[in-house]
């Protein structure tokens, strides 16, 4: 389940900030964010998002999201460690694609999407030891994000309460609208202090173990980071929750570099 775990926090959200050279992004290179995972009250993991410094990829210059989720102690019966990385264009603030690594026990596997918004398509390719390589394109529309893409896209876009944010989302097998709406403002207490915060729903369109009962809901910093600092869901195995304990703040970003 831990897997699945990490991409609760990466719908997240952060309004521009106003500085005597506005900011093209919130966020930039070398920010990273510790989050303990939480099953059914017990802590079972920990996941990590990192922007990584500048790279080319798909022939673009490009930003690696990286999302690293593995199983604590706790829950090393079956231990789990994946990787997941957007490539995120900062000019363009989109996606290029993303690769999935599975390392979950004894099972491998990687996976790779690579968008191409000429065809509304997205191609993925899949590797596991023993087994065939496999190629399968999908229909998508003009903006689709994976969700890391997305959460860090909206962290670049004002929150306001009452405000309904509609994303096109690709999961890796299925294209989907997600709907992020901001219900409220509050005070809470976290792992990285009282922070004040918007209080933000959040739609899944998953099936199975990841199947959600009812609405996300999510909490991002209401200030100029609005850093996502706490996810709660529950899933048909039962209730997760994610919150962060760390953060370190990355390079400022105007896009002179």
């Amino acid at each position: 389940m831990l897997r699945h775990m990490g991409w609760l926090m990466l719908v997240a959200g952060s309004a521009l900030a106003e500085s005597p050279q506005k900011l093209i992004s919130v966020f930039g290179p070398g920010e990273q964010t510790t989050y303990d995972v939480s099953y059914m009250g017990l802590t079972a993991g920990r996941a990590e998002i990192t922007v990584g410094w500048k790279m080319e990829q798909f022939g673009r210059d490009v930003w690696p999201l990286v999302c690293v989720g593995e199983t604590t102690q706790m829950a090393a019966v079956f231990p789990v460690k994946d990787r997941f990385i957007s490539y995120w264009d900062p000019l363009t603030r989109s996606s290029v694609g993303a690769d999935f690594f599975v390392h979950e026990d004894k099972h491998r596997a990687k996976s790779r999407f690579k968008y191409d918004f000429e065809a509304n398509e997205v191609t993925v390719t899949r590797e596991s030891p023993g087994w065939p390589t496999t190629e399968k394109t999908y229909s998508i529309e003009q903006g689709t994000l994976d969700l890391a893409a997305a959460g860090f896209s909206l962290r670049n876009v004002p929150l306001m309460v009452g405000a309904v944010h509609d994303l096109p989302i690709f999961t890796g097998a299925k294209f989907y609208k997600m709907k992020a709406t901001v219900v409220g403002r509050e005070s809470i207490r976290t792992g990285l202090g009282n922070l004040e915060v918007y209080r933000v729903t959040v739609n899944g369109d998953f099936t199975g173990k990841l199947a959600t009962q009812g609405l996300m809901t999510l909490f991002y910093t209401a200030d100029e980071k609005q850093l996502p600092v706490r996810a709660e869901a529950k899933l048909m195995l039962g209730s997760v929750k994610v919150e962060a304990v760390k953060y370190e703040p990355g390079r400022r970003y105007t896009g002179a570099e």
